[in-house]
């Protein structure tokens, strides 16, 4: 897919999926059919690997945990910073 193909939604994955793996964490691209998941791993403080799954809605992000839960955020700036930011929480 070319830069010019790609949605605001794709752009903001590439943008993380870039970022995550400049830092050495564990990303991977599933594709779905139509459908392309971006999959980030974390280890949290407690010690144990988590996983955070961002799935493209149009121009929209779905970022799912494995516990199910689901919030959908707009491909922004700001929402790129605050997932860019969960580096440092970890």
């Amino acid at each position: 897919m070319s830069e010019i193909d790609m949605t605001a939604a794709d752009r903001f994955m590439k943008k993380i999926s870039d970022f995550y793996d400049g830092l050495g964490y564990p990303v991977v691209w599933e594709d779905a059919g139509s459908e392309r998941q971006l999959e980030i791993q974390f280890k949290s403080e407690s010690g144990y690997f988590v996983t955070a799954t961002l799935l493209a809605d149009g121009n929209d992000i779905i970022i799912k945990d494995e516990w199910g839960r689901a919030q959908k955020i707009k491909a922004t700036k700001g929402n790129l910073e605050m997932i860019k930011g969960w580096s440092e929480e970890r």
